[in-house]
């Protein structure tokens, strides 16, 4: 604000030396000093003030970052439970439709075994629930995989591996 060297200092020492007098000065010096102390105090004072409302503010804004952080972490937890919930939802449907597949298979398989001859049942008058329904299961099995059944006997009966022989009809290689 002022800048003041050591020439203007003396100079005005010695105006108020003359305009004071000698006997009041070093009471007025001290009256400045004291002034001087106080509004040096206060100064200090507006700036503690000033850098704890900065670090209010700051503390603040961390505050507001962890909200926002804390809210796109709650978002992301929803995401990732409806995404499960779908996923869930998604095996239900699956496991649903192999059911409901397995199911048609199963009653495929009762009406070609109705449709043999002596009506599906088992030779000398028994009925399928008396085998607890093996015969049905085998009667599939064979159906299935003809080819596969005729060709592990043959294998066994000559004694190689079969890795040497050409398929059996039927049978892709």
């Amino acid at each position: 604000m002022f800048e003041l060297g050591w020439q203007e200092l003396i100079i005005l020492m010695l105006i108020a030396l003359i305009v004071v007098g000698p006997k009041d000065l070093p009471r007025i010096v001290k009256t400045a000093g004291q002034w001087m102390g106080k509004a040096r105090g206060y100064a200090r004072d507006f700036q503690r003030t000033i850098e704890e409302a900065a670090d209010a503010t700051e503390i603040d804004s961390i505050k507001k970052e962890i909200d926002e952080a804390n809210r796109e972490l709650s978002t992301a937890h929803r995401d990732v439970a409806e995404g499960a919930d779908a996923i869930k939802q998604d095996v239900a449907e699956s496991t649903d439709s192999m059911n409901k597949m397995l199911n048609e298979d199963v009653a495929a398989s009762s009406k070609t075994a109705a449709a043999k001859p002596n009506g599906g049942e088992p030779p000398g008058g028994q009925t399928a629930e008396a085998d607890g329904g093996q015969a049905e299961t085998a009667a599939t099995a064979a159906e299935s995989a003809p080819a596969t059944a005729q060709a592990a006997p043959a294998a066994e009966t000559q004694g190689t591996t079969g890795a040497d022989d050409p398929p059996a009809r039927g049978a892709s290689a």
